[in-house]
């Protein structure tokens, strides 16, 4: 072979090599993608069980202290939806730099350069979760005390409601978890780790949280 010949194949052998990249590439973004979807699906099915769990509490069929508790929980659940769910950075640049856990699954995070002296605490959105789940099993019992609850008929529409949410908050989590996996598996691969093929994304983060249901 001639040296046109052997640049000829050089080019071509560079072409084949650029565009596999180019597709690994491209599958690793959409992956990302789709953790974002799947994470915003999971976003609206957390906010749905909250205002399910709301509704059960004002609809009298708990006792007073009872519906205190869960209101209490629920509405923190539901204000802390504005809020980042996993705080892997994935979804985008915060105005804070987190320093640290706080008690009651509180984090604390200082701005940014330049806005001196403004602090702003984040909860720990699965450790909040968590706590709303605890909380239901707890007021709601077991199987034969949930069908006393739903002797009411107006109880037991907010019961079907309640665990609807909850079955598909499941299921978003599950799914989720999964998308961050298989990001995970593929950014572990040598070519996406040697090329850079991720650019600067950061590596997503599982969401971690007791969502049980109450035992039949």
């Amino acid at each position: 072979m001639g040296v046109t010949e052997w640049v000829l194949l050089a080019v071509g052998v560079l072409a084949v090599l650029g565009w596999w990249l180019w597709v690994q590439a491209s599958r690793v973004d959409r992956l990302h993608r789709t953790v974002l979807r799947s994470r915003a699906t999971l976003e609206a099915q957390l906010f749905r069980r909250a205002t399910a769990a709301t509704e059960l509490a004002a609809s009298g069929v708990l006792d007073p202290a009872e519906s205190v508790i869960v209101t209490d929980v629920a509405l923190r659940a539901t204000d802390a939806t504005s809020d980042v769910l996993v705080p892997d950075g994935l979804e985008g640049p915060t105005d804070s730099l987190d320093e640290g856990g706080g008690a009651d699954g509180v984090t604390t995070s200082r701005a940014a350069p330049g806005v001196a002296g403004r602090v702003r605490t984040t909860p720990d959105r699965g450790l909040l979760e968590s706590e709303l789940s605890r909380t239901l099993r707890a007021v709601l019992g077991t199987g034969a005390e949930r069908a006393e609850l739903a002797e009411d008929p107006h109880a037991a529409d907010v019961l079907s409601q309640l665990q609807q949410a909850w079955y598909r908050l499941q299921v978003a989590r599950r799914f989720h978890n999964a998308h961050v996996e298989q990001v995970r598996k593929a950014r572990s691969r040598w070519a996406v780790r040697t090329f850079r093929l991720a650019g600067r994304a950061p590596l997503p983060d599982p969401f971690d949280m007791d969502d049980a249901l109450p035992r039949e």
